[in-house]
């Protein structure tokens, strides 16, 4: 076995609304902070798909889910993902 690293990095152009908060799943666990986007008075974490099949090397397919996936994609300025072994 082998461990290979993937970083992923990406910036958006947010209405200023948007927050990047500070959340606390639970307050018996206070160092589990997570930071989170608050739209509204709706909250959203980031969860990339771990491994997607490239079917068009030359378009980027996004796969949305419900709630403000399409928002948000379509804030996006720019996308990078490196992929390297350790």
């Amino acid at each position: 076995m082998k461990t290979i690293k993937v970083t992923i990095t990406a910036e958006f152009s947010v209405p200023d609304q948007w927050e990047v908060v500070d959340h606390i799943p639970d307050d018996a666990f206070p160092e589990d902070q997570v930071r989170l986007l608050r739209i509204e008075n709706e909250y959203y974490d980031f969860f990339p798909e771990c491994l997607k099949k490239v079917e068009d090397q030359d378009a980027v397919i996004w796969s949305a889910g419900e709630g403000r996936a399409e928002d948000l994609i379509d804030c996006l300025d720019g996308f990078q993902v490196r992929i390297s072994e350790k």
